[in-house]
């Protein structure tokens, strides 16, 4: 089984990305990372966007799109992933449930409609899971469930956050079981322990509590094409915190 490459979501390092794109995409690459998440920084076409990358030995591994620009846009998304060389773009339903009320049938149904329109333009869509998902229930299950038993796999991946899983109360490792094939990217996040999660809930991989060993044992079998590092808050520099997540991976052989 090959080895799954490992790269960082741009997220993580968003203010540094916005301050000096070059100098940051510069650092990320010498940690050792072989790929990133994300789009272009403001101000840089994407055609710069991917030199830089190139110049730097990183691969664009997959972007990200709302869900509205699935249904009343696509040629604008497919022309902009074709500038960026992918195929696989990261979607969420936040800001379109806040807006609905709530109501997660009609905005299901919104998204399956756009993820259809997306497949047929030969994009794959995947779904970035938070914590919300699991704290409301739609039909008895999940919404998270709820929307990947609604929206066909023909028409919708999975994109787990480890993090979010956990904080949403169930188990990263019996998601990736349940996903299985159905989940070609994985963001590696880690949870800070008590009672340092009451100054930073989020810590850098491998520095809190959450299973890499189960983690990583159930990834290949998962079907996970890309881990993805990614670190909303910190408690250092970004940079310093994407270093340590590097380093945690590097020491157990995966990067």
């Amino acid at each position: 089984m090959s080895r799954i490459p490992i790269g960082l979501q741009l997220y993580t390092v968003r203010e540094q990305l916005a301050e000096d794109a070059c100098g940051t995409i510069k650092a990320v690459a010498a940690m050792g990372y072989e790929g990133v998440e994300g789009g272009a920084p403001a101000g840089m076409t994407n055609k710069a966007f991917l030199e830089l990358l190139a110049d730097n030995g990183l691969k664009l591994a997959s972007g990200g799109v709302n869900p509205k620009e699935l249904r009343e846009a696509l040629q604008a998304v497919v022309d902009r992933c074709g500038e960026l060389g992918i195929d696989t773009v990261m979607t969420g339903i936040g800001g379109e449930l806040h807006g609905a009320g709530g109501d997660w049938k009609r905005v299901v149904a919104d998204l399956a409609e756009g993820c259809a329109k997306a497949a047929q333009a030969g994009l794959r869509v995947l779904y970035h899971n938070h914590a919300f998902e699991f704290e409301q229930k739609v039909d008895g299950v999940y919404g998270l469930d709820y929307l990947l038993d609604t929206i066909p796999a023909t028409d919708i991946q999975t994109e787990l956050d480890t993090y979010w899983v956990k904080t949403g109360g169930e188990d990263p490792v019996a998601y990736l079981n349940k996903y299985a094939g159905r989940l070609p990217r994985l963001h590696l996040k880690d949870r800070a322990p008590a009672p340092a999660d009451e100054t930073c809930p989020f810590a850098e991989v491998g520095q809190g509590i959450l299973d890499w060993d189960g983690i990583f044992a159930a990834a290949p079998g998962a079907g996970v094409e890309w881990y993805l590092v990614e670190q909303d808050q910190w408690t250092r520099p970004p940079l310093e915190s994407a270093r340590m997540s590097a380093d945690y991976l590097k020491s157990r052989g995966l990067l």
